[in-house]
């Protein structure tokens, strides 16, 4: 088993062979009226995780299977779904609410294990871990990380799920697809007051004058190392750039200074886990039509901050 990786196989299921269902059909056949009865009743579609997995990364450009995140990191591939959750982070609460919602399978864009490769060796003794951990295995949930192919799809889910929340989807350039453009410069507290109010978040963070008007905006949702971010600065020289998260001594003191010498840049922070939960929110109605009979839905995982 590959370091990391905690999927573990539940106990043997009773599964119907294809061959089974084929017979039925034809014993129900033979019936009189079967034929016309058979049309208002139809048997319940099923999927297993790999099942819907494989139907996601279908739909994803070389789609990655190697050198990803995108692993299960509980339960099994071959367990019937019950139903789908989708998320931002599997804490503790989104698993209690998805076995009271009747799922037994999250799709979450981050890690369960409180590291990005999802690497446990060093939580072997960790109370949190091992809770989270017998929580999974007694609900019997199944978690696959959905992240480097989200992104990877064409739209990047995650900045499609924000711009379709912020009314800006018709302003997407595939050409630039995290360049936004409006048709009118807004202030940068116009903004802010939009995110805070269709984000459903208390506050934000600022680098620059709320006055500020703007009209070309930079999409960096969750973290973007600063050998990516800072360029952009000096390239495209955004109005603004509309952050998830940012280490301080990063991107935020590069805007600081550029605004110091008189660039324009701008920098409004919003959080990491809030920055992406509308692309796992998007995920639902992108996904379900792939997946017809089986119930979706995203349980948000919030800001885990409290503002004093």
């Amino acid at each position: 088993m590959k370091k990391g990786n905690h999927a573990k196989v539940y106990g043997r299921r009773k599964f119907i062979t294809t061959i089974g269902k084929l017979a039925a059909t034809s014993a129900v056949a033979a019936v009189p009226a079967a034929s016309s009865a058979g049309k208002l009743w139809q048997p319940k579609a099923t999927f297993t995780v790999q099942q819907v997995i494989d139907l996601i990364l279908k739909e994803v450009p070389n789609a990655r299977t190697e050198n990803t995140v995108d692993k299960i990191r509980s339960g099994s591939g071959q367990q019937e779904v019950t139903g789908i959750v989708t998320t931002m982070f599997p804490s503790i609460e989104v698993i209690e609410k998805t076995k009271k919602a009747g799922a037994n399978f999250i799709i979450a864009h981050e890690t369960p294990f409180y590291n990005n490769n999802d690497e446990t060796d060093w939580l072997k003794e960790d109370d949190a871990y091992k809770y989270k951990v017998d929580l999974l295995n007694k609900y019997k949930i199944a978690i696959w990380r959905f992240h480097d192919n989200w992104h990877a799809h064409k739209p990047d889910g995650i900045a499609m799920g924000n711009l379709v929340k912020f009314g800006w989807e018709k302003y997407y350039d595939p050409q630039n697809p995290r360049l936004v453009t409006l048709p009118q410069a807004t202030t940068i507290k116009s903004i802010a007051e939009m995110a805070k109010k269709r984000l459903g978040i208390s506050t934000v963070r600022v680098v620059g004058n709320p006055k500020q008007e703007c009209k070309t905006i930079y999409l960096a949702f969750g973290y973007m190392d600063p050998r990516a971010q800072i360029p952009v600065i000096q390239k495209l020289k955004p109005d603004l750039i509309l952050s998830g998260e940012t280490r301080e001594w990063e991107t935020v003191e590069r805007v600081r200074d550029g605004l110091a010498m008189g660039q324009k840049t701008s920098l409004l922070v919003l959080s990491h886990s809030v920055s992406e939960e509308a692309g796992m929110e998007y995920l639902v109605q992108w996904l379900q039509p792939k997946v017809a009979g089986l119930k979706i839905t995203n349980i948000p995982s919030n800001n885990p901050f409290t503002f004093i």
